[in-house]
């Protein structure tokens, strides 16, 4: 039988016994039967006893990422015969060493969701980023809680999603409750048939056009962009994209998404270009096996000017 598991992380005091207990309070979260839960570390909120019963919870702790070996999984699953699996666990573990602790084959990742403490968010992001970022960029869903209106909300919402475009981010109020999602103001015609990209809005439409594909369906996009090929000629796609800090200069990408051409575009990796595309959404094996995102058909291209500020940002 396959087990699926869930996966929670975050640093300590990110509030990932809160939410998983408060995931667990709905009732469509959990299917009946028993439950496993490790936990790899214990903060200042706990599972009591009748909270644990009522659902059907057996824990097993570990202090040691060491102990997260085939025998320990193998004794979860012999000893609870669980519906489902769930990790509370430590951020300060690479999430690596979980993946290679040779979990048995019948159970897969059904989730991944990190919380973020938003009173330490620009701490850990300044000096603890590469710890900080890491588990950002498996999730499925991140949580930054505890956040008060002095947060720019948009600014870590487009860091996150640039680090992980299919990411979904939501923010607490200190209250629990949570704030609406924001209408990013867009600085350009998204109703123009042909919506023309200046060079430092690239990575405002990058993000926009995952979250938003329905605004750009069968229109028409123009931009400038760096053209990186693929590595086959048989393929005919390449990626027109831009370097992108998301946050700092130790977190630049190269960003872009998969545009099919006919004929021979006659330029080389690297090449600035300026191109035309029409903008579709679906599945796309370039993005990963069963999953979907923009698809780019090119229409024109020509030699493009190098920006005077080669980097984006999302500003």
């Amino acid at each position: 039988m396959d087990i699926p598991v869930y996966l929670f992380t975050g640093l300590l005091d990110s509030g990932k016994t809160t939410f998983i207990k408060e995931v667990i309070n709905e009732e469509s979260f959990l299917e009946p039967g028993a439950t496993a839960m490790l936990l790899t570390e214990q903060g200042e909120v706990e599972y009591d006893e009748e909270f644990l019963i009522k659902h059907n919870i057996a824990v097993e702790v570990i202090e040691d990422k060491d102990e997260m070996k085939p025998l320990l999984w193998k004794r979860m699953e012999m000893m609870n015969k669980p519906k489902q699996i769930l990790i509370e666990y430590n951020g300060m573990w690479e999430l690596d060493d979980l993946f290679n602790s040779g979990t048995p084959e019948n159970w897969f990742l059904a989730g991944v969701y990190s919380t973020v403490n938003g009173e330490t968010i620009e701490m850990y992001s300044q000096n603890m980023r590469k710890m900080f970022m890491e588990p950002l960029r498996t999730s499925d869903l991140i949580i930054i809680n505890r956040c008060d209106e002095t947060i720019d909300r948009q600014k870590y919402r487009r860091s996150f999603k640039a680090l992980n475009p299919q990411v979904q981010v939501g923010f607490e109020r200190p209250d629990g409750t949570m704030y609406p999602n924001q209408q990013e103001e867009l600085p350009f015609d998204v109703n123009a048939d042909r919506i023309v990209i200046d060079d430092m809005d690239y990575g405002l439409w990058y993000i926009d056009a995952m979250d938003a594909p329905g605004r750009y369906m069968y229109k028409e996009l123009e931009f400038t962009a760096k053209y990186c090929a693929s590595n086959s000629r048989d393929i005919k796609y390449f990626v027109p994209g831009r370097h992108v800090m998301t946050c700092c200069e130790d977190d630049i990408q190269f960003l872009g998404y998969v545009c099919s051409f006919e004929k021979e575009t006659g330029f080389q990796h690297g090449d600035w270009v300026r191109v035309v595309v029409s903008f579709d959404f679906g599945p796309c094996d370039v993005y990963g096996p069963g999953e979907e995102g923009p698809i780019l058909t090119l229409i024109d291209i020509k030699p493009g000017q190098k920006p005077e500020q080669e980097l984006v940002s999302f500003t």
